[in-house]
């Protein structure tokens, strides 16, 4: 005769690991299929004594094609992105066209200069430029009178 040890969360387990299997499977098939529908960039950020920057990946999308708003202390960049790509050879034939809007917002901090933002677009890449706003550190005496 085989001893076993009882365990008696096994079989829950098995079933939290199938249900876990399905939920993970599900997520993948709507992001692949959000990827050919939808596009986010993704954005890289950095602050420097003097600005704030933002740094968007934007392959395949022409500058035109890209809108920078501020509203209020709300950065927003959006656009479209159109891709086609497309082999012919003897034996077959394949077009992958992947496209979509797009649209990243940012919370300003609140001491930004919004009427000085630059922003440069070269080899996919846009970078925005925020200026801080000059605080004066210094100390003096205040005379009362």
């Amino acid at each position: 005769m085989i001893v076993k040890q009882y365990t008696p969360f096994n079989d829950i387990r098995k079933s939290f690991d199938l249900v876990n299997t399905i939920i993970n499977t599900i997520g993948e098939q709507a992001a692949s299929e959000q990827e050919v529908v939808d596009f986010r960039p993704k954005v890289n950020t950095r602050e420097t004594e003097e600005n704030y920057h933002i740094e968007v990946e934007l392959p395949g999308v022409k500058k035109e094609n890209v809108d920078i708003k501020v509203d209020g202390n709300i950065l927003t960049i959006s656009g479209e992105r159109n891709v086609r790509e497309e082999v012919k050879d003897e034996d077959y034939h394949k077009v992958e066209s992947r496209y979509g809007l797009f649209s990243r917002s940012f919370t300003l901090p609140e001491r930004v200069d919004t009427s000085n933002i630059e922003a440069e677009f070269i080899n996919g890449i846009l970078e925005i430029s925020i200026p801080k706003l000059k605080i004066d550190t210094s100390s003096k005496k205040i005379e009362i009178k």
